[in-house]
């Protein structure tokens, strides 16, 4: 659908959405690598492409902000065999999602447990509600990741780590997750550009579908960025 003036969360997103960053310093993404997460920025999500020159013609649907944290963990060196990192467990990465108002929308965090190979988010309404726990697959009871392979690159399907949206009790999945998807191999060799999938609950409204948007955000802002990505 077109964007409209009166445009509201209660009506259908416009077809056409652009993300750009406009929060962030060079001095913060440059960082980025030895504290993922850490630093401050803001994503606006506009109607249309945002052109510079014409700021006004992609009117702001909502955003995603977040000041300055600690890392969800600290690069501490290298070695032959891989990198050394010592996670975080507090004051941890964050996006809250508002809407061109700044009224709140909801909220996204990461969390840290006793599973500390294994990224989990927690997802929560405008009051502050956890609505869903946003977590891959595991196995090794719980303690490892679980990566979803298969033949059909097709798709971007062929190598995937499907981050599912879950019951924040049960952590029985909810029908919906975000997604890093495979991009072909000219883009994954060539680029550092990646591709998500959203796939949004049966249940959720407008403005959880913000906030799940920050929650992919938020997902490729603390795992993903810190290999330069």
């Amino acid at each position: 659908t077109p964007y409209d003036p009166n445009w509201a969360h209660d009506k259908p997103y416009p077809t056409i959405a652009s993300v750009s960053e406009v929060g962030s310093t060079w001095c913060g993404r440059c960082c980025s690598f030895n504290a993922p997460g850490f630093r401050k920025t803001k994503y606006e999500v506009r109607a249309g492409i945002y052109d510079e020159e014409a700021p006004n013609g992609a009117p702001v649907l909502f955003s995603h902000e977040k000041t300055e944290t600690c890392g969800a963990n600290i690069y501490l060196g290298q070695s032959d065999n891989g990198q050394w990192r010592m996670p975080m467990c507090c004051y941890l990465p964050y996006l809250e999602t508002k809407d061109a108002n700044g009224a709140k929308l909801g909220r996204t965090q990461y969390l840290c447990d006793a599973c500390l190979f294994v990224p989990k988010f927690s997802v929560h309404d405008r009051n502050d509600n956890e609505v869903y726990r946003l977590r891959p697959d595991t196995c090794c009871l719980g303690c490892c990741v679980r990566c979803r392979c298969t033949c059909n690159a097709k798709d971007g399907k062929c190598c995937r780590l499907p981050f599912l949206l879950r019951d924040p009790k049960t952590l029985e999945p909810k029908g919906g997750q975000v997604t890093d998807l495979w991009a072909g191999l000219t883009s994954e060799m060539c680029t550092k550009r990646n591709t998500y999938q959203i796939q949004y609950p049966p249940e959720c409204d407008n403005s959880m579908r913000a906030t799940l948007l920050g929650s992919a955000l938020l997902v490729d802002l603390v795992i993903f960025e810190q290999d330069q990505d």
